[in-house]
């Protein structure tokens, strides 16, 4: 009987490290491509909110090419003034991404693409050190 009772609490012990091992030794599938591709060109609105509660609304143009989660390209108000884009990257929906204006303050953007518009914010650093945030809405421009 004693030898019995040993046999099923070996076996007892045993089995759960078996499913465990099982479990663990099952490939894992494949991470998914990379769905999301924003080359092309964008329509964006900065939204700025002064402490008074005044708006100002200034429109840019994104000029994206992405190549996996890599962004690359320029932004700017007008095609005579564009920045360009560093450590831009492409996370499912999520998009960051710098811009250093010369003379101007430093960008970073931390948007979500939600239902076809890339939205969220953008951190200006001014040189003296000084924020603000800006509330950015882009939609993808019309093909030519």
């Amino acid at each position: 009987m004693k030898t019995l009772a040993a046999i099923v609490l070996l076996a007892v012990s045993i089995a759960p490290v078996s499913a465990s091992a099982q479990a663990q030794a099952k490939p894992q599938a494949p991470a998914p491509a990379q769905a999301t591709n924003l080359t092309g060109d964008w329509h964006a609105n900065f939204t700025r909110t002064a402490p008074t509660g005044q708006t100002q609304t200034i429109t840019f143009t994104f000029h994206f090419t992405q190549k996996g989660k890599e962004l690359t390209g320029t932004i700017g108000p007008e095609p005579a003034r564009q920045w360009k884009i560093e450590k831009g990257v492409v996370d499912g929906t999520k998009v960051n991404f710098v811009v250093q204006q010369p003379d101007g303050p430093l960008r970073a953007l931390a948007l979500t693409l939600v239902k076809g518009h890339l939205q969220g914010t953008m951190k200006l650093t001014f040189p003296d050190a000084t924020t603000a945030d800006v509330v950015v809405d882009a939609e993808r421009a019309p093909a030519k």
